[in-house]
Order: structure tokens, then sequence, then C-alpha cells
């Protein structure tokens, strides 16, 4: 919901009577891009009405009064839930994708395999230990990029709570594609090639920089099964709404549910032989 257009019971009424008929824009302010262009299109179709050669005492035409419904949002704050997810990514590119692919060149790999744990355990051992780690960085550039860019209250206990859960859900999620993604590559060159493209194909269509309303359908389409998009918007919520659980619910479900079946894939695609 970017934005609510409140039109008065007696505007139709104050229109005709040329009696200051208002309109009401009560738009979600977060999203600087989005809610200046929505503001310049109501303000447009309000402008459209035919005005008076003088100005008269008491405005005839209607006229659009536009309700922030959160305080200004500096571009620094608005940068700051993509940085978040950015930086919980590349520890999970090191943590998880290139230290995995060094430890099977190098031959670390084979004390494990020939141990009675199952293929489901290794993978959940891998991600877990990738996921704590990018939860380390994460909680750190959160907390830090909250002070730095003046998020109000960032040390408010329910919201770093929240926050921790976001960082959780979303360092698992990333570590369970990398995984994903690595789990029969052997050659040590291949990560840190792929790294850089897989970076810009999941960072910017997540709307971390610019709203998804702006891109072209095809860029919208990576959107929908990015799960950067979702760890984005989760974060926004968080840290410039201040919201709580129920705005992002549909957000921790797909990265739960991503989770879920990237790991499942990367089980069934892990060899226990050389």
């Amino acid at each position: 919901m970017n934005g609510v257009l409140t039109i008065p019971p007696e505007f139709s009424r104050r229109v005709l009577a040329k009696n200051e008929p208002r309109v009401a824009l009560i738009e979600d302010n977060t999203d600087n891009f989005v809610s200046a262009s929505l503001a310049a299109t109501m303000g447009g179709l309000i402008a459209s009405y035919s005005r008076p050669a003088a100005a008269p005492r008491i405005a005839g035409q209607p006229t659009l009064d536009v309700v922030e419904v959160y305080p200004y949002v500096p571009y620094v704050q608005y940068l700051l839930p993509g940085s978040v997810v950015m930086s919980i990514f590349m520890m999970v590119m090191i943590g998880g994708g290139i230290i995995f692919i060094d430890d099977k060149a190098r031959g670390l790999h084979e004390g494990y395999l020939v141990t009675p744990i199952s293929k489901f355990e290794l993978i959940a051992g891998f991600n877990v230990s990738g996921t704590i780690k990018a939860v380390l960085a994460g909680t750190f550039l959160t907390i830090i990029g909250s002070v730095i860019a003046g998020i109000p209250n960032p040390f408010d206990p329910l919201r770093l709570l929240r926050l921790f859960v976001v960082i959780v859900v979303t360092a698992f999620a990333l570590i369970s594609l990398m995984f994903l993604m690595m789990v029969r590559v052997s050659d040590p060159l291949t990560p840190r090639a792929t790294f850089g493209v897989l970076n810009t194909l999941l960072y910017f269509p997540s709307g971390a920089v610019y709203p998804q309303q702006g891109f072209p359908g095809w860029m919208q389409v990576i959107a929908v099964i990015d799960p950067f998009t979702y760890a984005v918007h989760a974060f926004k919520n968080l840290l410039l709404k201040n919201t709580g659980f129920e705005a992002i619910t549909y957000d921790l479900g797909f990265l739960l549910a991503f989770s879920f079946v990237a790991m499942t894939l990367a089980t069934m695609l892990f060899k226990r032989t050389l």
C-alpha cells in the first residue's frame, strides 16, 4: 500500500459551491521516489479543474493535502536495508561458498565424507556455520548503520528482536542458495567468477536502490523470485516504519520456504564420493 486517496463526503458539493474542496493523500513516504510520484500525479489531477481568472478570498478549486505517515526519510536511511542485506550476502559468499569450494580443492572435505552422518546433516552443518558468520556481520552493520543513518530509537528492544529474526532468516536463506549453487562445483575459480554476476542479478532487482514499480517487466519477474526482494522489504518495514511481524509475515514465509527448497535440492545433489 503506497498511499490512500481520501475524498470527503461533501467534496462534490464544495466543488460546485467553490467552497474550499479538499482531497487528502495519505502516503507512505519511506520511499521518496514513489511518494513524490504519487503526490505529483494527484496534484496534476486536482490542477486539471478549471481555475478562475482572479483568485477569490476563499479558494474555489479543489486542493490536495499531502499527509505523510512517517517522518522525513533521507536517502541514507532508504539505502540502509539494502546495505544490510548486501553485508549478509557478502559474508555468505565468503563464509559459505568460497570456503566450501576451497576445502574441496585442498581435500579437507574427505574427512567428513567418511563419517556416518547423513548428507542432510552435512548440508545443515555447513548452512548453520555460514549462517552464524552472516548473522554476526548483519547484526553489526544493522546496529552501527542505524546509528549513523539516524534511525529513530535504534536500540528499541522489540525492534532489535524483530531485526535479529529477519537477519537470521535472511542469512539462512542466502547460505542455502549458495550451497545449492556450489554443491557440485570443484574449481575454486568458479565461485569467484560467478559471485559478481550473481550479486548484480540479486541486488538491483530487489528494490534496494530504486523502487520496483519503475522496473521493466522482465526485471519485475526476477524480483518476484529474488530472495533479496523479500529481505529488503522486511528490513524497510522494520527500520523505516518500525512495524511488527504482521507486516513482514509474507517475507519471512517466502524466505523460509526458499530455504527449505534450496536445502532439499542441495541435499539431493550433494555427493558423498570424491
